[in-house]
């Protein structure tokens, strides 16, 4: 068994293409994330899961790591999809991770897509205040089960 913590996140925004940078289309994002509570105190990596759905680029499962750094006071997504044409993307988005507003932090994520090692697109998506940190905060639990061992 492992100690650890989940939550959800739903978060909403907007992207642009590099190759059309004066267009912004809509961005969703929905993640599940699971951090054992070990990993989280040596720095390693957990697990997010969930969809992503980039208008007119994507609509797909995602699947990657997330990582809470205590030390650098940063969040980091890091994970992988298929867009529209088949083909691989990943994701890379941080945000400063601030002790004294940890949810606040929680809300902003900007973030990058990569097709192959080429930057592709930017992203700008954060959690609605009224229904998102209720959400998160909902959804997040500390647990002792075997469902964290990934």
């Amino acid at each position: 068994m492992a100690l650890g913590l989940r939550f959800e996140q739903k978060l909403r925004g907007s992207y642009h293409r590099l190759a059309d940078p004066g267009v912004e289309h809509g961005a969703m994002l929905e993640t599940q994330v699971e951090l054992r509570l070990a990993d989280l105190v040596r720095g390693r990596d957990g697990r997010v899961r969930g969809r992503i759905r980039l208008d007119e680029y994507a609509d797909s499962e995602l699947q990657g790591t997330f990582k809470l750094d205590l030390f650098e006071r940063k969040i980091v997504y890091d994970f992988r999809f298929d867009a529209d044409d088949g083909r691989p993307r990943r994701f890379h988005g941080e945000t400063v991770f601030e002790l004294m507003r940890p949810i606040r932090t929680m809300e902003d994520l900007v973030g990058r897509i990569y097709d192959d090692e080429i930057e592709d697109a930017r992203l700008v998506i954060r959690v609605p205040l009224d229904v998102g940190t209720r959400r998160l905060l909902r959804t997040l639990r500390a647990s002792l089960t075997r469902g964290l061992a990934y």
